[in-house]
Order: structure tokens, then C-alpha cells, then sequence
């Protein structure tokens, strides 16, 4: 039997992983939490995922292709991380 296979997101080290289906309401879940632009690629000991203009260091949004269970399968392509970086364009704006 297949092991039923999503995009997993979770918001900083504190937060629970929320199973996702589709790569349109990963972007959509993003924007709507407001995590602010995308500015690096996280793929080291401290996960796989992204950080943005609100969520970085040990703080980044957990994001990847895992099983039923969360458990990491990959992490996301090139073409998927150019649609979420065009894709999440909502953030708090910072005061200069």
C-alpha cells in the first residue's frame, strides 16, 4: 500500500506541522499567516525549509514533501521554490 504523500508546514521551532496538498495552498496558507517575502533556502542540521523577512534563523518555516507521519521525503524542487518565492508576497511591513 502507498503512504499518502503532502507538503508539510510548520511556523518557527514552537509550532505544529500542518498538512498541506497542494503547493497553491501552501502559497495561499503563507500569505494568509503573513510571514513576509522570501529570502533563503533552508537544507541543513537545523531542517529543510525557508526563511522569510519575519521568519529566519532557528525561527524559519518548516516546509517539505513528507509522508502520512511528517517524516521528510524531500525537500522542494527548484520549480516549486520559485512558485512559493513569486508566490509570498504578504508580510507585517517593517518600519525603516
Amino acid at each position: 500500500m502507498l503512504e499518502k504523500t503532502m507538503y508539510w508546514i510548520r511556523i518557527g521551532d514552537q509550532g505544529d506541522y500542518q498538512p498541506v496538498d497542494d503547493l497553491d495552498t501552501v502559497i495561499e496558507n503563507l500569505n494568509e499567516w503573513r510571514v513576509g517575502e522570501v529570502t533563503g533556502w533552508v537544507e541543513s542540521g537545523i531542517g529543510v525549509g525557508l526563511e522569510t523577512t519575519t521568519s529566519h534563523g532557528y525561527d524559519f518555516i518548516s516546509l517539505f514533501w513528507g509522508d502520512d507521519k511528517a517524516n521528510l521525503i524531500r525537500p522542494l524542487d527548484a520549480e516549486e521554490r520559485a512558485a512559493v518565492e513569486a508566490g509570498v508576497t504578504e508580510g507585517e511591513k517593517i518600519e525603516e
